[in-house]
This record gives C-alpha cells, structure tokens and sequence, in this order.
C-alpha cells in the first residue's frame, strides 16, 4: 500500500509545474503575470504549512 503524498510535497509539484509555465511565458504577457501570481500563492502556502503553530509559539514567547 502506498502513502498519499503530503500537502508539502503536493506543493512543491505544483510549484515546479508554475514556474515552468513562467519560465516559457513571453515576458510582460498576461500567461507571464500569471503565472508569477500562482508561484507567489504557492510559495505563501508552502511558508504557512513549514510555520509552527501560533498556540505552539504564544507559550514559548511568555517564558522567554
């Protein structure tokens, strides 16, 4: 039995996926713009699901 991929691991395919379409988009088109928009919106999503989870920091910061 296999495993699903996980929800990282999902995002860095569809990550290699948009920046392929950037990188053959005309530069300045509308495909180019884009195509950028979606790398963006994908690199976010790949930021917040790496970052610890606010409960788990807020306890860390009081006892500093």
């Amino acid at each position: 039995m296999t495993t699903p991929p996980s929800p990282r691991a999902e995002l860095m395919a569809q990550h290699v996926v948009a920046r392929r379409r950037r990188d053959l988009a005309p530069l300045d088109s509308a495909e180019y713009r884009a195509a950028c928009e979606e790398v963006a919106r994908i690199e976010v999503a790949i930021a917040a699901a790496e970052e610890p989870s606010a409960a788990g920091t807020a306890g860390e910061a009081r006892t500093a």
